[in-house]
């Protein structure tokens, strides 16, 4: 594992596709989320310095308002939990109707 923590003074760009950009006209190197990044990689824009990887400490978090969430915020949750590798049983647990 490698253990990033990011410096005040890198470049921070609140865009990814500016990072890759960046990156791809030699302004440095991109920490590259490689799901996003293959067609790039594929086509020779830009390639990988090499092939470790490591833990992003960037998180999201995914909030519901009290109560059983509308059936199309409940579709949406689904969607991304099962991207995320989350377990179905879990994603039950987090939609149940708590009020």
């Amino acid at each position: 594992d490698i253990d990033y923590r990011p410096r005040p003074q890198d470049r921070r760009f609140e865009d990814y596709n500016l990072v890759l950009d960046a990156a791809a006209h030699g302004l440095g190197i991109a920490l590259a989320r490689p799901p996003l990044t293959a067609d790039q990689l594929r086509s020779g824009r830009i390639v990988a310095v090499d092939e470790r990887v490591a833990l992003n400490p960037v998180s999201y978090w995914m909030d519901r308002p009290v109560g059983r969430p509308r059936a199309a915020a409940a579709d949406l949750a689904g969607r991304i939990a099962e991207q995320a590798g989350l377990a179905p049983e879990k994603l039950e647990a987090f939609l149940q109707d708590d009020a």
